[in-house]
């Protein structure tokens, strides 16, 4: 149904530059997923082109992030050299099931 997934689940990015024009952060609140991932990946790589050489770091501070999509994010992190911040304790990571598997339960 249209409309019935938590506002949560949606992955909203927001582009910030420093004043000083030394940092662009890239911050991302809702829940990142292995395939939600696949959209910020492009945001990353855009931003750091029309950065000019000015450092990009992804906030997930406020995200939920499921353990599959972390993993990935780390290695994407350290193969583009984008730091990657998280929440001070990992709680923000999550055991969630696959959206498939919530989407199946709810039509049972």
């Amino acid at each position: 149904m249209k409309g019935s997934t938590l506002a949560s689940d949606k992955l909203s990015v927001v582009v910030r530059v420093d004043v000083d024009g030394e940092q662009i952060q890239i911050a991302a609140t809702g829940r990142v997923t292995t395939s939600s991932l696949q959209g910020l990946y492009p945001v990353v790589q855009r931003t750091k082109g029309l950065g000019g050489g000015l450092g990009v770091e992804m906030d997930l501070s406020q995200a939920t992030i499921d353990p599959d999509a972390l993993d990935q994010l780390q290695g994407y992190a350290a193969l583009h050299a984008v730091p990657v911040r998280l929440a001070a304790e990992p709680a923000n990571v999550t055991a969630l099931p696959s959206r498939s598997l919530q989407t199946a339960s709810r039509a049972a």
